[in-house]
This record gives structure tokens, C-alpha cells and sequence, in this order.
């Protein structure tokens, strides 16, 4: 059996043949569903371990933290600080103290009162932020808070603070102390 096959013929074969085998097939429909879900894993998982970082504090002479055995580890919470001058949330100054006293102008019942006004207001718009992050993210809110005191403050200060947090919304209280060499 012999092929006659025309020189023009043979060249026009080859070359359909080699079209064929260099034009790559056409995805019209690309699913990025797949690798959007792939990048939200991975920012959950890099937020979450941001967010499991020690907390930082800086230290002066107005604030000495008690030193305690004890093995808890800090929880990730909203900073309330106490220091010998100033009540900080946060970082950022709140109510001054003088002489282990909150300011009585700053209280809504005076000099005898337990409610620090500016306290109470600052923590307010921080949990009403935390409950929005909770109900995007579908955790429960906690109501947490690490209260960093000087290890001098007065107890009557102490349950002003505590008094005040409770009353807008923070139930929970972690006290920050300096893990002891003994």
C-alpha cells in the first residue's frame, strides 16, 4: 500500500497537526473561590497569632507592680492601668489621681462616690466596639479587663476602679502581677 501524497498536501497536513499541538486550550471559567477561601485562612491564622502577643508595659516610678507565684498565663484583654498619678485605659490618660484619690470632679457622686465618670465613658465605647467584633466574628464577647495597679494603691481607689468597670460592662478582671523568682 503506497501513499502518494503531494509535497503541497504532506505540508499542509504538518502543519494543521502542528497548529493543533501549539494552541493551548482556552479556560474561560477561572474559580477563585478556592484560593479566596485559601487567603482567608491565612489572615485568620496571621491575626490570630498577632493577637496572641505578651503585653508590654512600661515601667517608671509611678508604677511597681506586686510580684506573685502564680502560673496563669495574661489573657489577651483591654488594658486598665493604675498608676500613682493618672488612671490610663489603654495608654491613654483618663482620670488623675493625687495623694491615692481620683479627682472628686470627676466622679458623678463627689468625693464619696464610686463612679469614675471618664472611666466608665472610655471603657463603654471599648465594649461596645469588642461586642461589634464579636457578633462579626461569631465569638462570644467576654467582657475581659487586666487591671495593672501599683502595688501601693489604696484599696478604696482599687474598688472605685473595679465598681466603675462593672458598671459599663466588664464583670471580668484579671490583676496583672510580676512573676516572682521564689
Amino acid at each position: 500500500m503506497e501513499h502518494n501524497m503531494s509535497r503541497l498536501a504532506g505540508k499542509k497536513a504538518i502543519r494543521s497537526f502542528a497548529r493543533k499541538l501549539s494552541e493551548p486550550e482556552v479556560i474561560k471559567d477561572l474559580n477563585i473561590t478556592p484560593m479566596m477561601d485559601m487567603m482567608t485562612i491565612i489572615l485568620v491564622f496571621l491575626l490570630k497569632s498577632f493577637a496572641s502577643t505578651s503585653s508590654t508595659i512600661t515601667f517608671d516610678a509611678n508604677l511597681q507592680v506586686p510580684r506573685s507565684i502564680t502560673q496563669l498565663k495574661p489573657k489577651e484583654a483591654i488594658a486598665l492601668t493604675v498608676t500613682k498619678k493618672v488612671i490610663l485605659v489603654e495608654g491613654d490618660g483618663i482620670a488623675p489621681i493625687t495623694g491615692g484619690k481620683v479627682d472628686p470632679a470627676v466622679k458623678r457622686d463627689g468625693e464619696n462616690g464610686y463612679y469614675i465618670t471618664p472611666l466608665v465613658d472610655v471603657l463603654e465605647k471599648h465594649a461596645r466596639k469588642e461586642k461589634k467584633v464579636a457578633e462579626l466574628t461569631g465569638v462570644p464577647w467576654e467582657a475581659q479587663l487586666m487591671l495593672i495597679a501599683d502595688q501601693t494603691t489604696p484599696y478604696r481607689l482599687l474598688t472605685e476602679v473595679l465598681y466603675s468597670c462593672g458598671q459599663a460592662g466588664y464583670a471580668n478582671y484579671r490583676l496583672l502581677v510580676l512573676k516572682s523568682k521564689d
